[in-house]
Parts: structure tokens; C-alpha cells; sequence
């Protein structure tokens, strides 16, 4: 049985052309400017308040849709026109409030920048409906969803699947590169609100029932995605101190561990499938052992990002109160408690978070690579993951013999620093690096050596040759610069700052490598 949006089409149909005609992503700028949308975006209200106050229609549904405030009948009446305010009642996405009409759902337009308008329907929030989260809330478009929609590889795909749908932002996204669409989803709710979302975009999507990836059965598809609900804790159950957007009633990380290794048998050759997940952190093992612990043995490459790490209590307060719960009172406290008590009998020592992102290959031994990737990177970053991939594949098919005759090329935008240290006999060369303009941004302490090797790489002769006139340049053997310089090549190539020529897109332009000498006094600099 297909799954129903939340209203008729007749309101979904009067409810959409008000949106078009009034509240577009260009319409609401214009209104809030980006004092306001910055303030929206980070719970202000109050901010967005003041900007809205004039009377227009676009006003008064960002007052209605976004800041959850009642307006009066007449107002409410004109910006939804032609959806009678009768019908939208009767719904259930207006009701009757003290000083007016109140939205009983948020109605937020979204776009990918460039890209069409869209509009995504889910509950309205803690910021705006204060106190607890209801068990089966429906999260909105947040930061852990954005998060997984600019890191998703992005490219023309048969058939994808957005795991654990909620309110249906993933499966828009999908739909954009995608032939068909199939989403996910525990709560009956949340796939309703996901057929609503799907409705106003003129979309269709295969919407199931059941607990990750179980509805798809046997299948396999060409994407899959997921922000599932990956908390760590004693397995909150909904209702049961859990809420079923973020708790999988699996206690630990048992949730991302079952998904994460289930990703590789329901993908097509050469799929990709990308999924958040949170992973304890204890003293028994270290975070990457973990984690590549979940993933088959064979069959699959992986990429797996740590964000950041969070200590328990830093880790219980930012989820408590992402559910609406407020400090300092007995609800905090007893379940502040209980959380934490959990915490420290099961070992846990912190929780890192982070993105896991894997490929479907033949059946050879799974290559799992974990790194920390706290810096800054570029946005969207997906295109980057896919030339991970690529360059992967390509160093794995690799001998040392095949490296040495390859063509290698340096990344366009790439800054070599040289920073000197004030001393006694004056200024001394300390520390050479090279920084990434784009992409992951990755930063590496390298000597003169390999800075040379770098910039020395255009694709007009092998790596082999490289190496050969650089011994001779340096009055050293060989097979002793080889020998010392291909396992520093072989991470240059991982790490994108360099590229396999036949990587490399026919109209890429090799850049001069820019450089900068920064001279640092002893101490450091602020």
C-alpha cells in the first residue's frame, strides 16, 4: 500500500501555489537578509521577529511557517490564497490559537544553491514549540542532514536509497541525479511527512516501512544514504526517554555498526553508499580498528572521516538539549544522570563522530582507510570523496614498478609556506608546508625535498625520472631517493595533492605552485 501525504491533494495543490508564488528561498532573503537568516539559523527567533513585522505576505508565512508565531485570520488568508484557511485547518496544518492562526508544521523553503526551489514539511521545533521533543518528532532540515547532503557523491545514478528518510531533504537531493527513488523509514509519521515533502516537489518516490535496511529486502541500489538515528546511550526507546529521530533503541553504537556493515550487500558494482554515524570511544581499542571492525572483510573500499570527539557530559548536555530538555530541572537532572551513569559502567570515554563512506568492489580484501578530518574543507565536499575514490582504485591496481612509470601532476591551487625561526645566530629555516586551496585542505610538514618533487610533477615525465634527477640534484643515489621518497609519494597521491595524469580532466590547466616564506619568531605567533 503506497504511502498517503498528511492532506488532500486539493490542499496540497492550493498550499504549493502559495508557496510558489510567495515563499521561495529568493523571497524569504529578501525579507530577513542575512542578519536574519543567520539568526534563524541558529535558533534566534527573536532575530527573524523583528525583520517580519511589516505585513507582507511573505512576512507573515515566515511568521506562520518558520517562526511558529500566530498571525491574524485576514493575513494568514491572503498569503495562502488560493488554500482556504477553512480547508487548511481541517488538515491539520493550521489551528486556531490565542492572537489568531498558528502553523501546526514547518513549511521551509530549500534549495541547492543554483538549483529550484524546494519545500520541506516536518514538525516545528524545540526553538519554537518550547519544552520536551514529542517521542515521534519529525526533525526538519538540520545540521547533520546538510552535513550528508554536500558530502553525498553526486553524479547520474539509476536507483538510490535514502535510508531513514524523516522528512524526505536526502531523497530530494537523490532525486535531482537520480532515475528512481526509494526511502526508508520506522515511523509511520515521518513517512507521511516525506510523502507531503515529495507531493509539493512534484516528486514520487518508492516510500517503506521498516527499520534500515530491512524493507529493501535483497536489492541492491547505486547510492544509498543515511542519517540514521545514531546516538549513543543505553538504547532509548521512544517514549521510553528516546525519540525516534535520533534513537534506534539499540544501545551503544550498535545502530551505526549493523547499518555500516550491512551498505556493502545491497550495493550495485561500484556503488557508494555514505551514512553519519557517532562511534564509542573507550580504552580497549583505538576509534579506527573500531569502526573498520563493522565493515566486511571483503568485497568493499572505505573512507571513513572523524569529525570531532565529544567527552560524555559534552556529548549527553548537546543531545539533551537538542530534544528540547532545559537545565537545571529534575528531567534534566535524573536523565543527565542516568545517562552518564551508563556511560561510565559501559567504559565509555568519549564518542566520536563522523562519516563513513564506502564502495562496492570485486571480491578482493576490503581497503579501509580512517582518518581525522578536523579542518575546514571546502563546500560541497562530495565531488572531492569521489576523486578519493578514484585515486584509490587507481594506487591499489599499482606496483611500485607501475608507480615509478607513471605520469603524476600537482593539484591545481596547491601554497607552499616556509616559516624561520629567530635564533641566536638569526633567522633559520624551521618548517616547509604545503596547504590545499580546495577539497579536504589538508595541510603537511614536508622538507625541501619533497616540496621540489611536487612542483617538479607536470605530467611531462614519469615519477621515475622525477626521482632520478632529483638524486642527482641532491648527490644521492637512486634507488635511495626511491626508496625513501615512494611511500611519501604514495600518501601525496592518497591525500589529492597529487594526481594520476590519466585522473587528471582534459582541460585541467596545471597551476604554478604559489609559494610564501613566512619568517616566525621564536614562540610562535598569534
Amino acid at each position: 500500500m503506497s504511502v498517503q501525504p498528511l492532506f488532500p491533494a486539493a490542499v496540497l495543490d492550493g498550499l504549493g501555489q502559495a508557496l510558489r508564488h510567495r515563499f521561495g528561498s529568493v523571497a524569504v532573503t529578501e525579507v530577513l537578509g542575512l542578519p536574519g537568516e543567520a539568526a534563524l539559523s541558529r535558533g534566534d527567533l527573536s532575530g527573524a521577529d523583528r525583520l517580519t513585522r511589516q505585513g507582507s505576505d511573505t512576512e507573515t508565512l515566515i511568521r506562520l511557517l518558520l517562526l511558529g508565531l500566530p498571525v491574524p485570520p485576514a493575513a494568514a488568508a491572503a498569503a495562502l490564497r488560493p488554500l482556504p484557511l477553512a480547508d487548511a485547518e481541517a488538515a491539520g496544518l493550521l489551528e486556531r490559537a490565542e492572537g489568531g492562526i498558528r502553523a501546526m508544521l514547518d513549511v521551509r523553503p530549500y534549495s541547492e544553491t543554483g538549483g529550484p526551489d524546494w519545500w520541506v514539511v516536518s514538525d516545528l521545533g524545540a526553538e519554537v514549540r518550547a519544552g520536551p521533543l514529542h517521542p515521534e518528532h519529525v526533525l526538519g532540515i538540520g545540521s547533520a542532514g546538510l552535513t550528508l547532503a554536500e558530502a553525498t557523491v553526486r553524479g547520474p545514478v539509476r536507483h538510490a536509497l535514502d535510508v531513514g528518510t524523516g522528512c524526505g531533504v536526502q531523497a530530494l537531493h537523490l532525486s535531482e541525479h537520480s532515475a528512481a527513488v526509494t526511502a526508508t523509514d520506522l515511523s509511520d509519521r515521518a513517512l507521511r511527512m516525506a510523502a507531503t515533502t515529495a507531493a509539493l516537489n512534484g516528486r514520487r518516490w518508492e516510500l517503506l516501512r521498516g527499520s534500515l535496511l530491512e524493507p529493501v529486502g535483497q536489492r541492491r541500489f547505486d547510492l544509498i544514504v543515511s542519517n540514521p538515528p545514531f546516538i549513543v546511550g543505553p538504547g532509548f526507546e521512544p517514549g521510553a526517554g528516546g525519540f525516534r529521530y535520533r534513537d534506534s533503541g539499540l544501545a551503544g553504537d550498535a545502530v551505526c555498526a549493523r547499518l555500516a556493515g550491512g551498505l556493502t550487500d545491497r550495493l550495485t558494482e561500484g556503488g557508494t553508499g555514505q551514512l553519519l554515524a557517532n562511534w564509542i570511544i573507550d580504552g580497549a581499542q583505538e576509534w579506527q580498528e573500531r569502526v573498520t571492525g563493522w565493515l566486511p572483510a571483503t568485497g568493499c573500499q572505505a573512507w571513513i572521516w572523524q569529525r570531532e570527539v565529544a567527552e560524555p557530559g559534552e556529548y549527553v548536555a548537546l543531545w539533551l538539549r537538542d530534544a528540547g530538555e532545559q537545565p537545571g530541572t529534575a528531567s534534566w537532572r535524573q536523565r543527565y544522570d542516568d545517562w552518564l551513569d551508563w556511560f561510565a559502567t559501559s567504559g565509555v570515554a568519549g564518542v566520536g563522530m563522523g562519516l563513513i563512506s564506502v564502495r562496492r568492489t570485486a571480491d578482493r580484501s576490503s581497503q579501509v582507510v580512517c582518518q581525522d578530518v578536523v579542518q575546514a574543507h571546502e563546500h560541497p565536499i562530495g565531488p572531492a570523496i569521489e576523486e578519493w575514490f578514484s585515486r584509490a582504485a587507481w594506487l591499489r591496481d599499482r606496483s611500485v614498478a607501475q608507480l615509478l612509470d607513471a605520469r603524476l601532476v600537482a593539484a591545481a591551487g596547491m601554497v607552499r609556506s616556509s616559516h624561520a625561526l629567530i635564533t641566536a645566530d638569526g633567522w633559520q629555516p624551521a618548517l616547509v608546508q604545503l596547504r590545499q586551496a580546495g577539497g579536504l585542505r589538508w595541510e603537511l610538514e614536508v622538507d625541501d625535498a619533497v616540496a621540489a618533487l611536487v612542483a617538479a610533477c607536470t605530467g611531462g615525465a614519469t615519477l621515475g625520472v622525477v626521482l632520478s634527477v632529483l638524486a642527482a640534484a641532491v648527490s644521492a643515489g637512486t634507488d635511495e631517493v626511491t626508496g625513501a621518497l615512494v611511500p611519501v609519494v604514495l600518501d601525496l597521491i592518497e591525500r589529492g595533492f597529487l594526481v594520476p595524469a590519466e585522473l587528471v580532466p582534459a582541460d585541467f590547466e596545471p597551476a604554478d605552485l604559489v609559494s610564501t616564506d613566512l619568517e616566525l619568531p621564536a614562540g610562535g605567533a598569534r
